[in-house]
């Protein structure tokens, strides 16, 4: 689905569920004005069609009278079952907003549930869904968070709106503040939190205050399990600016839903919210408005992480030659650094860097060592000027070691 039609449906669907509130109140005055709300409903939802099945490339669609729609859907194979009613609907539309002419709301109701039924054959031959499937979401990639913003979307659909807050604001932890949760840092030394650097990148935690990331601070401090997400201000609002999200925008996220954190991927989750929040904020304008923000603060980060280009790895070498077994493996670029180990037949190496050391003359492979008992130590070995086969690799390079260790 193109963007701008997924954009314009939304719209459309806004506009319909506050026509379906009109009509459903059995007030003549508010019957008047869902119908012409919801004209504009379908007007806009033709308008998507249009756009999604490219005719807006080749004429100008903004121009079309309602009638033009119709035919124009016709004309590209797309059949608008009730037309007749849904005209004389536009005609009705003309009359209460031209001429203030007041509606009867059985009159309303029977135009709104046509309405209802063309829309979502439309949009059925359009888009493959109705309009009551169609959600934000579709700006968000494939993600984790994705599914937990679908279900919130399903949640406040069927007006369990404290579901939905609470789907969203898994997402949100998700996406924000995982990387701020430290978890995984409760058994770290104080001194030794810099060997969970890239365990921390996956896991979680490594946007948290370095001094949050040790054991004994954790002891200390770590009350609830929701004392875990350690938030660092600076690096928050950095960003924030970097994303173009303001700040405000994810603190009113936080404060408007209840707490969410998860130990372990696909472990249980846990939550926690203020005894009276069911009462004051378990309601459907909250849940939608947090729904909302939600999904723009993940679709503007998404789409500010989407065009960094990654090196590609996807072309491993198979064997280590055998005239590097034996070879000292540096602590340093170095051939004066401290030899952490000498490399063994039985060892696995994986090189993640080729680098000039601290003599510009000397070439090394910075290199992963995985040992027979799997103990991992990172290190240097010096570039050997050996001529090879022309079959036979230089070195082990693994798909996907693009870390840095």
């Amino acid at each position: 689905m193109k963007e701008t039609t997924l954009q314009t449906l939304i719209t459309a669907r806004a506009l319909l569920e506050q026509a379906e509130r009109h009509c459903s109140l059995g007030d003549r005055y508010m019957a008047t004005a869902g119908l012409i709300v919801l004209q504009d409903a379908v007007e806009l939802v033709f308008l998507a069609a249009l756009i999604e099945k490219g005719v807006d490339e080749s004429r100008s669609v903004e121009k079309f009278t309602f009638d033009d729609m119709i035919s124009a859907l016709g004309q590209v194979g797309v059949k608008v079952p009730k037309s007749g009613t849904l005209k004389a609907m536009n005609k009705l539309r003309v009359a209460a907003k031209h001429y203030g002419q007041v509606m009867e709301p059985l009159t309303v109701q029977g135009h709104l549930n046509a309405a209802k039924v063309a829309l979502d054959f439309v949009l059925n031959s359009v888009v493959g869904k109705p309009l009551c499937e169609v959600f934000l979401t579709e700006l968000i990639s494939n993600t984790p968070s994705r599914s937990h913003l679908e279900h919130a979307a399903a949640c406040l659909e069927r007006c369990e709106y404290l579901e939905s807050l609470i789907a969203t604001r898994k997402a949100f932890f998700l996406e924000f503040e995982k990387s701020y949760f430290v978890y995984q840092y409760r058994n770290a030394a104080n001194n030794d939190s810099s060997s969970y650097g890239l365990r921390g990148f996956i896991s979680g935690g490594w946007k948290a205050p370095y001094w949050t990331q040790n054991a004994k601070w954790i002891a200390e401090k770590v009350v609830t399990p929701f004392d875990y997400v350690q938030i660092d201000p600076e690096t928050w609002r950095i960003d924030a600016l970097e994303w173009g999200i303001n700040t405000q925008t994810l603190n009113n996220i936080r404060r408007l839903t209840p707490e969410a954190i998860q130990f372990e991927q696909d472990g249980e989750w846990l939550l926690r919210y203020p005894a009276s929040f069911v009462t004051n904020s378990a309601n459907r304008q909250t849940a939608a408005a947090c729904l909302d923000l939600t999904i723009e603060v993940i679709r503007r980060k998404r789409h500010h992480i989407r065009p960094a280009p990654m090196p590609s790895s996807n072309k491993p070498y198979a064997t280590l030659p055998a005239f590097y077994i034996g070879q000292p493996l540096f602590e340093r670029p170095e051939l004066g650094s401290h030899v952490l180990r000498i490399l063994e037949a039985g060892d696995k190496y994986v090189v993640h860097q080729i680098l000039n050391g601290f003599h510009p003359v000397k070439w090394f492979y910075g290199v992963r060592c995985i040992d027979t008992n799997a103990e991992s130590v990172w290190g240097y070995i010096e570039r050997l000027e050996v001529s090879l086969d022309e079959d036979q690799p230089e070195v082990i390079i693994e798909s996907g070691s693009g870390a840095y260790g």
